[in-house]
């Protein structure tokens, strides 16, 4: 039985008497007795520990209940995510134009300075 927990009142010697009055000798019907009061007290639950229980789950539903509004406010829905993904598309796209727009014009100057070194040494 857990230190915390109150015993559930339950009558032993009736209970010993009534399986005697049914046939039990008095060890068997100690023993069933021993067997059901150690069950009971050790798997019935107090309004007190009940109660502490309820306060808990309580508790846990104004967390979850906060957690779930905090989601809802800064989650973002499908649609929301759909236009951010074409922006972004759209900007890498714009990025990639860019980039190859300078590489081009890095060949362009690359080629216009090697041309006069080539023709020097072809000449």
């Amino acid at each position: 039985m857990q230190a915390n927990q109150a015993s559930v009142t339950f009558n032993t010697h009736e209970a010993v008497k009534a399986l005697k009055g049914s046939g039990f000798d008095e060890n068997q019907a100690e023993s069933v007795v021993e067997t059901i009061n150690k069950a009971v007290n050790e798997t019935v639950a107090t309004k007190a520990e009940l109660e502490v229980q309820g306060a808990k789950i309580d508790a846990l539903r104004e967390t979850v209940g906060g957690v779930k509004e905090n989601i809802d406010k800064n989650m973002a829905t499908k649609a929301d995510l759909e236009v951010m993904a074409a922006k972004m598309t759209t900007k890498i796209a714009n990025l990639e134009t860019r980039m190859m727009r300078m590489m081009m014009l890095q060949t362009i100057v690359l080629v216009g300075l090697l041309i006069p070194v080539i023709a020097k040494l072809l000449l």
